[in-house]
């Protein structure tokens, strides 16, 4: 329906601004400063971690499968910390995001040289959410679940960096064979 009258399109106008201005604001910025919606804030919720209680959690997954129980390794413990708390330093989440986070190069660093695997994630509130997400995922599960691997390394790390806000409760899960 169209309208001749000059009040009525006046009207509409100024109802149609009002309502570009709810969903984008970039729209009316007629040639000023974009405005940028804030990023999420960090997550501060505490999270409960606990090596053993991790472990445990693990292995009773495993079980259920049939499958030997991780034991904790060192070398895999060091470098799973390593891991998470750089993602935590950086706000960055990835297996590799630069030379120096190489997956090989990570573990052979802290002298592991057998056959590896690692999963990562973010987001999760505690291993509980973890293994869940990893169990839900084709590439996780499989490693998670894999035969040959007998040793594990577990860690955390908060968000601390201030960036990212969307990027929060690291985790590094490394398996690995003997």
């Amino acid at each position: 329906m169209t309208t001749q009258n000059p009040l009525t399109r006046g009207i509409l106008l100024l109802m149609t601004v009002a309502l570009l201005a709810g969903c984008s604001p970039s729209l009316l910025n007629f040639g000023g400063p974009e405005r940028q919606a804030p990023e999420n804030p960090i997550d501060n919720t505490k999270v409960e971690f606990d090596v053993q209680d991790s472990f445990n959690r693990i292995n009773s997954v495993r079980q259920k499968y049939f499958l030997s129980a991780f034991k904790p390794d060192p070398r895999l413990m060091e470098a799973a910390q390593r891991h998470a708390n750089l993602m935590g330093r950086t706000g960055k989440f990835g297996h590799e995001f630069g030379p120096d986070t190489k997956f090989k190069r990570r573990i052979f660093a802290v002298g592991f040289e057998n056959s590896a695997g690692e999963n990562i994630g973010v987001g999760y509130r505690s291993i509980e959410a973890a293994l869940e997400g990893w169990l839900n995922s084709p590439g996780h599960r499989k490693i998670l679940l894999k035969r040959n691997y007998s040793l594990g390394g577990i860690a955390y790390a908060p968000n601390t960096s201030g960036k990212n806000g969307r990027l929060n409760h690291f985790w590094v899960l490394i398996v690995g064979s003997e």
